[in-house]
C-alpha cells in the first residue's frame, strides 16, 4: 500500500507558488545579468591585455634594433603589468622575465599563428588558473613575442558577482514567499469568513449573514451564500410552521381518542373478552402514538432552534430526584453533597430525564440506579440498567431517530426518545454518551456544563 502524500493548504500551496516562481525568475535575471557582464569584463580585460603586449612588444623590438643588444637585458628594461609575464623566443632560444611563465606557457596554436606571421590571442590554463596569452610576430628582428597575463583581479569581480547574484536570488526568493503568504492571506479570507459564517449557522445562528462588498469578484459569491441562508432560514421556519399545524390538527382528534378510550376502560368490565382485548390494544398503541408525535413535534421544535425557550439555574440533584418520584420509579441514587448548578429548560431536561429511565425499562432490563456528580467544568447524571448493555458498534447509532434495539414486554418504544435525549442535550451544551456499566448493563452518561456562580456574583457585584 503507497503512503498516501501529504495535502498542502491552499496557503501553503500560494505561498510556496510564490516563492518558487520568485525564484525561477530571480535565477533566470542573475544567470542572464553573469553572462552579460562576464563576457563584457572579459572582452575589456582581453583589449587592455592586447594594448599592453603591444606596447610592450614594440619597446622590445626597439630595443633589439639595436647591435649587439642582449635579450635578457632588453627584457630587463620592459616594465610589464604586476600580473603579467613576458616570453621572447629568439634563434632557436626562450627567454622570460618571470619563473613564472617559459615555453610550456604558450599554447602551441599560439606559436604557430606567431610563427607564420600572425598576431594571436588565446585562453590557456596556467598553475595559478586561467591566463589570456597575446602572440605578437616581431619580424624586423627575427623574434617571437608573447605576453602571459593572469587575470586575479577580473576572476575576483566575477566571484563577488556571483555572490552578489546568489544572494539577490535567495532574497527574492524570500520575498516572494512574504509575498505569497500576504496574497494567501487575502485570498483566503473570503474563504475563512465564509466558513465562520457557515460555523455559526451550523449551530441555529440563521440570522448570520456575509457582510457586502465591493470586490467584483466576490460579490457574486457573497450575494449567493446570502440568498442561500435566507431561503435556509424560511424552508426552516415553514417546517417549523408546518409541524406546528400538524401537531395541532393531531392532537385534537387524538386528544378525543384518547378520552373516549378512558371512558371505555372504566367500563371495561363490562365488555365481553374480545372487546376488552382490543380496548387493551387500542389503549396501548394510543398511548405510543401520542408519545411519538409529542416526540416529533419536540424534535422539530429543536431543530428549528425553538425547543429551549425558558431557561434558568437549577440544582441537577433536585431535578433528578423530583424526575425520580415523578414517574414513580424507587431506585438507588447517588447524589453529591453541594448543589450542582446547571442552566437549563426544566421541561425539556425533565422529558429527557424521562427517556432515559424509559430507556432503561423498555431496553435495558430495568432501570437500577441513577447517579449525579461533577467532572470539571461539567455535571454528569449516569443512568444503570440492568440489560445485557449495548454492544460497541452501536453505542452511536441509538442515538440516531427511529433507531431500536429489543423491548422488553408488551410496550415498545417509539425510537425517538434518544434521540430527543441527544438533541435536547445539544441544545443545552452538552452531550449525551453510552458506555457499559461495571458489573454488565448499560450506563447512559448525560453531560452538562455546570454554571460559574463565582463569575456571575463578580459581574453582579457593585
Amino acid at each position: 500500500m503507497k503512503p498516501r502524500r501529504p495535502t498542502w493548504g491552499l496557503r501553503r500551496s500560494i505561498m510556496v507558488s510564490f516563492a518558487t516562481g520568485a525564484m525561477l525568475l530571480s535565477v533566470v535575471l542573475a544567470v542572464g545579468t553573469y553572462f552579460v557582464a562576464r563576457h563584457y569584463l572579459v572582452e575589456q580585460r582581453e583589449g587592455t591585455a592586447t594594448r599592453q603586449a603591444f606596447a610592450d612588444a614594440s619597446f622590445v623590438r626597439d630595443g633589439l634594433l639595436t647591435s649587439g643588444t642582449q635579450v635578457s637585458k632588453v627584457l630587463g628594461d620592459v616594465s610589464p603589468a604586476a600580473d603579467s609575464d613576458i616570453v621572447v623566443h629568439r634563434l632557436g632560444r626562450w627567454f622570460s622575465t618571470s619563473l613564472r611563465a617559459d615555453q610550456s606557457s604558450i599554447p602551441a596554436r599560439a606559436q604557430r599563428s606567431v610563427a607564420e606571421g600572425r598576431a594571436t590571442l588565446e585562453w590557456t590554463d596556467g598553475p595559478h588558473g586561467a591566463a589570456l596569452v597575446v602572440g605578437v610576430p616581431l619580424p624586423a628582428v627575427d623574434t617571437e613575442f608573447y605576453e602571459v597575463s593572469n587575470p586575479t583581479e577580473l576572476r575576483r569581480t566575477l566571484s563577488t558577482l556571483q555572490l552578489v547574484l546568489a544572494a539577490f536570488a535567495v532574497l527574492t526568493a524570500i520575498g516572494g514567499a512574504l509575498l505569497g503568504r500576504y496574497a494567501a492571506r487575502r485570498v483566503v479570507a473570503p474563504l475563512d469568513a465564509v466558513a465562520a459564517a457557515a460555523a455559526r449557522i451550523s449551530v441555529g445562528e440563521l440570522s448570520t449573514r456575509l457582510p457586502s462588498t465591493d470586490d467584483p469578484d466576490l460579490a457574486t459569491i457573497v450575494g449567493s451564500f446570502n440568498t442561500m441562508v435566507e431561503a435556509l432560514d424560511e424552508r426552516i421556519r415553514r417546517d417549523a410552521r408546518f409541524a406546528a399545524d400538524i401537531g395541532h390538527e393531531l392532537r385534537s382528534p387524538l386528544t378525543t381518542l384518547i378520552t373516549s378510550v378512558s371512558v371505555l376502560q372504566r367500563r371495561r368490565d363490562e365488555l365481553p373478552e374480545r372487546s376488552q382485548q382490543a380496548l387493551d390494544l387500542m389503549a396501548t398503541e394510543l398511548d405510543r402514538f401520542h408519545r411519538s408525535l409529542e416526540d416529533l413535534l419536540e424534535l422539530g421544535r429543536l431543530d428549528a432552534g425553538v425547543g429551549v425557550q425558558s431557561l434558568s439555574d437549577v440544582d441537577l440533584a433536585d431535578l433528578v430526584t423530583h424526575a425520580l418520584d415523578a414517574s414513580h420509579r424507587t431506585v438507588a441514587t447517588h447524589l453529591p453533597d453541594e448543589p450542582l448548578v446547571v442552566r437549563v429548560d426544566k421541561q425539556q431536561l425533565s422529558r429527557a430525564l424521562f427517556n432515559l429511565f424509559d430507556n432503561a425499562d423498555l431496553h435495558g432490563g430495568g432501570l437500577r440506579a441513577v447517579q449525579v456528580q461533577r467532572s470539571q467544568e461539567f455535571a454528569l447524571v449516569s443512568v444503570d440498567d440492568e440489560g445485557p448493555g449495548v454492544p460497541a458498534g452501536e453505542r452511536i447509532r441509538i442515538f440516531e431517530r427511529f433507531a431500536r434495539a429489543g423491548s422488553r414486554g408488551s410496550r415498545q418504544g417509539t425510537g425517538l426518545g434518544l434521540s430527543l435525549v441527544a438533541e435536547t442535550a445539544h441544545a443545552l451544551g452538552g452531550s449525551v454518551g453510552c458506555t457499559d456499566r461495571p458489573g454488565g448493563g448499560a450506563r447512559f452518561v448525560l453531560r452538562l456544563p455546570l454554571v460559574d456562580q463565582n463569575a456571575e456574583q463578580r459581574v453582579g457585584a457593585p
